[in-house]
């Protein structure tokens, strides 16, 4: 998922996990074990491998703006897992920016505006171009809004759009994502 503000992502998760659904967070990791970035990262990448390998339900939040994951979801796919990926997506990137900078003067972290910018291109490329091959079902969500609203909807190569300008803007964002 798209970097947002953390109690965006937090609440929407909050609101469509099933209660005691084991939520994967390296940020909710970070702040409990007082880790840096990279060791969160590191120790959420070895909850999913053992949630894998333990056959456990499981859901993470990512970026989606690298390739790390992929093996995990071959992996989650041999194993016969039903994938499902919700894609919270803002346009423009100059609304993220806007948003991480509010979270950062309320104490958040900060990040450097060009790989903000950098991972919010890979991010909708990634998703579009591969991860949601994965997915037995994923849903692009749009998030410029106080409240999102759901923008298609689909699994592996089969789509259904439901708001076609919110769409039509999705995919425009994917044409300007560089390979």
């Amino acid at each position: 998922m798209q970097e947002l503000m953390e109690a965006e992502r937090v609440t929407i998760a909050n609101s469509i996990l099933k209660p005691n659904q084991r939520f994967i967070n390296a940020d909710d990791i970070k702040d409990r074990r007082n880790l840096s970035y990279i060791e969160a990262g590191k120790k959420a990448l070895l909850m999913i491998d053992k949630a894998i390998s333990q056959k456990i339900n499981f859901s993470f939040e990512t970026t989606m703006s690298g390739l790390g994951l992929l093996k995990r979801f071959k992996e989650l796919k041999n194993r016969g897992y039903n994938i499902t990926i919700l894609y919270l997506f803002v346009y423009p990137v100059e609304l993220l920016l806007e948003r991480i900078k509010e979270r950062v003067r309320k104490g958040g972290h900060r990040v450097e505006y060009e790989d903000i910018v950098r991972r919010y291109y890979r991010s909708v490329r990634n998703f579009w171009k591969i991860y949601r091959f994965y997915a037995n079902k994923w849903v692009i969500l749009n998030n410029n809004e106080f409240e999102y609203k759901e923008v298609a909807i689909g699994g592996g190569r089969d789509l259904y759009i439901i708001d076609d300008f919110e769409f039509k803007m999705f995919k425009e964002v994917v044409k300007n994502a560089k390979s």
